[in-house]
């Protein structure tokens, strides 16, 4: 049985991205201090290193994420750890969950194919009775909002950025039906950034 882990950055009050599905502008009033950490880097490369599969959903940001990377690959200005990143998203099996991305869109990219999202419940948990590592979510909210409604998703990575975005977009849609465990908590004080990890577990009945 794999694990499905999801993880995301967050600002202090809970955004996700800005209105215009865009993160730069929450970025506006980083702190100097913080500028140019990368702990947030080496967190996600390492959840990449530890599975076998990434999820990825949505248009824009499916194809705004691989277009990204593949243009990491031949930065010579990249840090280590992202060039890192950009080869495995590049190798490792991708599975995309969209009605309107088309196999020319992804021709370009390796290791990648297309679940309509009706299927997407069906397949992930078919994918999680296989043998093998884990299954990793990065961004995707929609996708993973409706994932924890189902009850497939094991663990909840949230990395708080020293960040106030003050409106856009909130990480969740609704109420799931799950009882959240704390796993572990990190502090980068490089970053201030702030990770919580959560074991999800099915609400207790009656709650």
């Amino acid at each position: 049985m794999r694990t499905l882990t999801v993880c995301n950055f967050t600002t202090v009050d809970g955004v996700y991205e800005d209105d215009d599905h865009d993160i730069a502008s929450l970025f506006e009033h980083w702190h100097p201090d913080y500028r140019g950490a990368d702990s947030f880097d080496f967190h996600t490369t390492a959840l990449m290193r530890a599975s076998d599969t990434l999820l990825l959903s949505g248009k824009r940001s499916t194809l705004g994420n691989l277009g990204y990377w593949a243009g990491v690959r031949g930065d010579p200005d990249a840090t280590r750890i992202r060039r890192e990143f950009a080869e495995l998203i590049r190798t490792m099996e991708k599975v995309v969950v969209s009605d309107t991305i088309t196999a020319a869109d992804l021709a370009p990219y390796e290791n990648v194919r297309i679940v309509p999202v009706a299927e997407s419940r069906a397949e992930v948990a078919r994918l999680k009775a296989q043998e093998g590592r884990g299954i990793l979510i990065l961004l995707g909210r929609v996708l993973w909002n409706d994932l924890m409604h189902a009850g497939l998703v094991d663990e909840l990575h949230l990395v708080t950025f020293p960040l106030i975005g003050g409106g856009g977009v909130r990480l969740f849609d609704g109420r799931p039906p799950v009882a959240l465990r704390l796993l572990g908590t990190h502090v980068w004080e490089e970053s201030g950034n702030v990770l919580m990890r959560w074991r999800v577990d099915p609400a207790p009945a009656g709650s």
